[in-house]
């Protein structure tokens, strides 16, 4: 009869998304993983296959955080608004540190996309479920007359997470808050997101 995980696997896969996403995929070792995980090499390939296995998720998780964050604000704000609350809550309110990290799924596609085409394009998938809801948001609010913009939803959308991509490498040089604030506030002002 098979062992059960003597871990918490919950707890696991966040310590290695901390690791990757300090690190990126390439500098971080199994060794290292095993480390912060709190777990043995057998418990786990056992339980997440292999690194690349385990970043895949650690990227899925990532990616979901991100989204849930901005879709939690989807009721109480208008849809020009979410774009703010986005770069909010990802950039301006957290952490010096965690903001120098930049946005793990921006550093995966930069890092990898010489490297891995396949992990840097599901790193690009996790970002683009971003970018269709910014513009299911968009064309929501140009349909009901809560948005007057020239440019369509989908087009609004590719500018915001632009936008995003300039903000997350302005990011790891380790800006003040001011200064990317006057960024967020001038990029939004351009596409008539403003609050």
């Amino acid at each position: 009869m098979p062992r059960s995980a003597q871990f918490d696997r919950s707890q696991a896969l966040n310590a290695a998304l901390k690791l990757f996403w300090a690190r990126g995929y390439s500098a971080t070792a199994l060794p290292d993983l095993l480390q912060a995980m709190g777990i043995a090499r057998s418990s786990f390939y056992a339980s997440f296959g292999s690194k690349r296995e385990l970043f895949i998720e650690c990227l899925e998780l990532f990616g979901e955080r991100t989204l849930q964050g901005i879709a939690a604000r989807e009721d109480s704000l208008p849809p020009g608004q979410l774009p703010r609350a986005f770069f909010e809550n990802t950039l301006l309110e957290p952490s010096r540190q965690r903001v120098a990290q930049g946005c793990m799924m921006v550093n995966s596609v930069l890092e990898l996309s010489e490297v891995d085409a396949e992990l840097s394009e599901f790193a690009a998938s996790r970002l683009d479920l971003i970018e269709s809801f910014f513009a299911r948001c968009f064309t929501d609010a140009q349909t009901s007359g809560a948005l007057d913009s020239q440019r369509s939803p989908k087009e609004l959308a590719q500018l915001v997470m632009t936008i995003n991509l300039g903000l997350r490498v302005q990011s790891r040089k380790n800006p003040s808050r001011e200064y990317l604030q006057s960024i967020v506030d001038s990029s939004l002002d351009l596409l008539g997101l403003t609050a």
